[in-house]
């Protein structure tokens, strides 16, 4: 179903990307060791991932690193990679790819964190030792193993990780790693793939953007997910969900979902999609903002209002805040957009990238009294 909350699988339940789709399945037909699918929040990185996979048949087995951000210890490539050795099992135990996807899900979702044994001494060599053992894997099974590191930017505290990845590159011919991020700019830092002094600089890899859904695609997504169901929803009524979710697909999975599931009117799915994104936002904005709140907020709240230079916004939170010189205004500015909060236009402009935003403003400067 389109208005199904989780991560799709299913092609049948997943809708566009059409060419992304075929240029990542390419990637995988040609022997890309490195695949990066950027895309902000909730524009349903994960979902194509999985839609992908599952459509190219072959074993693979994701990780949220989402879960380990708070024990960073937990992120070391040997510890990351033991959790998709226990996996592969499952790949084991059923004949079929397809009928394996479901279990190996199951299983990485429900990982124990507290379970894992840590090993810090060597732990590079021991986790090149695991990829070997998964590229036998693969061979013997004449495929190829894909491993899934969602939300990669968490590896960022762990640099032995571009060592990893660079290795595993260089020496290993059936094994793929597929990165994906929302805080695109905080990913693009972590991997460094132009970086002359990086592991990554100057090897292969595929690099796909997902955009928001244009206004004639949300709407369309938006009215097959209603005859999906059987359910009569009016045109003005699909428009104006559009206009306030914009193509953030996963708000507007969301207000499919209050509508189909729940039965409620517009507003009211409106109004449950809006109480939801400002929860997720204000808590995901917290762990940015808590450095320096007056300042990052007061950025935010000129954003939110529709200002879009450098200069007026920072003219704004002055009068908001006081004087903040140019390089530590910039310095903000700049980490809102690699956390993916804040986009810069190619003229130069910034605006808010969820259209949510502004709600979520609205509660930060209440609790710090902006």
């Amino acid at each position: 179903m389109l208005f199904d909350r989780k991560p799709k699988v299913r092609r049948e339940d997943f809708y566009d990307r059409e060419e992304e789709l075929k240029l990542f399945l390419r990637g995988l037909e040609v022997g890309e060791g490195l695949i990066v699918v950027y895309g902000v929040r909730r524009i349903g990185k994960t979902s194509f991932v999985y839609v992908a996979l599952n459509e190219a048949e072959v074993p693979f087995v994701p990780v949220d690193l989402r879960k380990f951000s708070e024990s960073p210890s937990l992120l070391s490539p040997s510890s990351v990679l033991r959790l998709v050795e226990d996996a592969l099992a499952e790949y084991d135990k059923v004949a079929r790819v397809r009928k394996a996807v479901e279990k190996v899900l199951s299983r990485v979702e429900s990982i124990n964190v507290n379970g894992v044994t840590i090993r810090t001494r060597g732990s590079e060599r021991l986790a090149a030792e695991i990829l070997e053992r998964f590229d036998a894997w693969a061979r013997r099974r004449s495929t190829r193993l894909i491993v899934v590191l969602d939300e990669a930017q968490e590896l960022r505290v762990v640099p032995s990780w571009r060592k990893i990845l660079a290795w595993s590159l260089d020496n290993l011919e059936n094994v793929t790693f597929v990165v994906t991020g929302s805080e695109i700019g905080v990913l693009r830092d972590f991997l460094r793939l132009d970086d002359p002094n990086s592991p990554l600089f100057g090897r292969s890899r595929l690099e796909i953007a997902l955009p928001r859904f244009s206004r004639d695609k949300s709407i369309d997504f938006l009215k097959r997910g209603f005859l999906e169901i059987g359910l009569s929803v009016p045109r003005e009524e699909i428009e104006d969900a559009v206009d306030k979710l914009d193509g953030i697909v996963g708000w507007l999975t969301y207000y499919g979902h209050y509508r189909a599931s729940y039965g409620v009117s517009h507003d009211d799915a409106l109004a449950r999609v809006e109480g939801d994104a400002v929860e997720l936002l204000t808590s995901e904005l917290e762990k940015i903002v808590k450095y320096s709140p007056r300042r990052y907020v007061a950025i935010l709240w000129a954003i939110s209002l529709g200002l879009r230079s450098w200069s007026t916004i920072k003219r704004f939170t002055e009068g908001v805040a006081g004087p903040v010189p140019d390089k530590n205004f910039d310095r903000l500015l700049q980490n809102l957009v690699r956390y993916g909060f804040v986009e810069k236009t190619p003229n130069l402009e910034y605006r808010a990238v969820d259209p949510l935003l502004p709600k979520a403003v609205e509660k930060l400067r209440k609790k710090y009294r902006v």
